[in-house]
């Protein structure tokens, strides 16, 4: 992935918002389960820098 890429998009109050990837790197692990409630700030994915 590259750091535009769009990793995930997240619901907040109705509005769909894409969430890029602030590095270059590989997901190496999903630390969220889909549809549950998540935090600002929180950890989404674990990355590999390349």
């Amino acid at each position: 992935m590259n750091p535009d890429s769009v990793v995930c998009i997240i619901e907040a109050m109705k509005v769909m918002n894409e969430i890029k990837s602030e590095v270059k790197g590989v997901i190496t692990q999903i630390l969220i389960e889909n549809g549950k409630p998540v935090e600002f700030g929180q950890p989404l994915f674990k990355v590999r820098p390349v």
